[in-house]
């Protein structure tokens, strides 16, 4: 009789556990206000902050508006930027995640959205052969202007190739440690040096902004437990922090979601020139 063998890569509410440990508290500067956020493809979102835990938002797109409440999380990493993060539940779930930049007055937001069974379903092979993007998780990125019409004088928080060849080693907790190693403009490789996942590792798809000096926007795409991962890297040698959140179904059976702060101490292994 064939035994059953336990799975390697945990779920995602098995991978939360802990993963908080090291986040920032909770920013109240936003508190009571409201925060107009005109797109670069021309919709309008308006984020007001009622209280340290809710947020209404509004959708405007023409004749088209939608409206939501939500549980927010918010932390600001340095001075005047904020990272906003909260599930939209209109129809389809989606994470959006918003870097306000109020040093600029712009923002970006990462739209995320968790793949159904179907499209979990379709292996790589498949995917490899009708050219297919190898997760089936799907981000989008949006560039917004604050409080005024986005033009073509609106400066944008630009993708870039900074981190690319560097290899940092994360502490997400007493117990859970990563490395990173940032291979190119689209793909980076993660392995667990301590923790709950400890001796795994893949290659993901990935995207990189840079915030300001030495402050960078991280996003990856897992494939093996549709995942979304998004952190703020402050690589200040005086700070060498992430702060950010990990968002994808709490078990295989894909049904309720979890999305959970998280936050590390960083440290500079090396870096690879070419």
């Amino acid at each position: 009789m064939n035994e059953v063998q336990e799975r390697d890569f945990p779920t995602v509410e098995e991978l939360s556990q802990g993963f908080s440990e090291f986040k920032l508290p909770q920013a109240g500067e936003l508190v009571g206000r409201k925060i107009i956020l005109n797109y670069e493809n021309g919709y309008e979102m308006i984020y007001e902050f009622l209280d340290n835990e809710t947020i209404k938002v509004k959708y405007i797109n023409g004749e088209v508006e939608e409206k939501i409440s939500a549980i927010y999380t918010a932390v600001s990493p340095r001075e005047k930027i904020y990272v906003i993060d909260f599930i939209w539940s209109f129809g389809e779930t989606k994470s959006f995640t918003t870097v306000i930049d109020l040093n600029k007055n712009i923002a970006t937001t990462l739209i995320a959205e968790l793949p159904n069974k179907e499209e979990v379903a379709i292996s790589q092979f498949e995917r490899g052969d009708k050219g297919l993007p190898l997760t089936s998780v799907k981000a989008e990125f949006e560039h917004a202007s604050i409080d005024t019409k986005f033009s073509s004088d609106t400066v944008k928080h630009k993708f870039t190739s900074d981190l690319i060849g560097k290899r940092i080693l994360f502490k997400y907790s007493s117990k859970d440690a990563y490395e990173h190693i940032y291979l190119n403009e689209n793909y980076y490789t993660w392995h667990c040096v301590s923790g709950i996942e400890k001796g795994l590792c893949d290659t993901d798809r990935c995207f990189y902004l840079k915030i300001e000096e030495n402050l960078y926007w991280f996003t990856w795409l897992e494939r093996v437990v549709p995942t979304v991962g998004t952190v703020v890297e402050d690589l200040d040698l005086n700070k060498m922090r992430s702060y950010g959140k990990i968002y994808g179904y709490e078990s295989y059976d894909m049904g309720k979601v979890t999305n959970f702060p998280v936050g590390s101490y960083a440290i500079m292994l090396n870096k690879t020139e070419y």
